[in-house]
């Protein structure tokens, strides 16, 4: 129904991203770690799982067809795109909610960050030369 909302390459993009965090969550999920942690790692299963049905829910709601995991160039690109967004998150001016920046900062962390985001970028430009399938 709500693939009529929908160009293909969004659909595509929806269902890559939407399978990424179905496949991470599931990581999560699968921690040792987390059977070792009592009952708080039994509450952040629950909530892993909470969280896996909202991204299954809103596939179903999407009408985008079951996805079996991403092709190789879909998911080089998908992370490679996802990680190039949180790395501006990163940036000295970002990060006041944490505590006071110093001044000096941004002068020896953005500039990186630029570069790590710029690699990132073309990263994902170049997972179209990747096959398909």
């Amino acid at each position: 129904m709500a693939m009529n909302l929908l160009t293909h390459n969004q659909q595509r993009r929806l269902a890559t991203h939407l399978r990424l965090l179905l496949d991470d969550l599931t990581a999560l999920a699968d921690l040792p770690e987390l059977a070792e942690a009592g009952s708080a790692g039994a509450h952040v299963r629950r909530l892993v799982e909470t969280a896996r049905a909202e991204a299954s829910a809103q596939r179903d709601r999407l009408g985008l067809p079951p996805d079996r995991g991403p092709a190789l160039a879909r998911r080089v690109a998908a992370t490679a795109e996802v990680w190039a967004v949180r790395v501006e998150d990163l940036r000295a001016r970002r990060l006041r909610g944490y505590g006071e920046v110093h001044p000096d900062l941004a002068a020896t962390l953005d500039p990186p960050l630029d570069e790590l985001r710029r690699a990132l970028v073309a990263l994902a430009d170049a997972a179209s030369e990747l096959p398909e399938r």
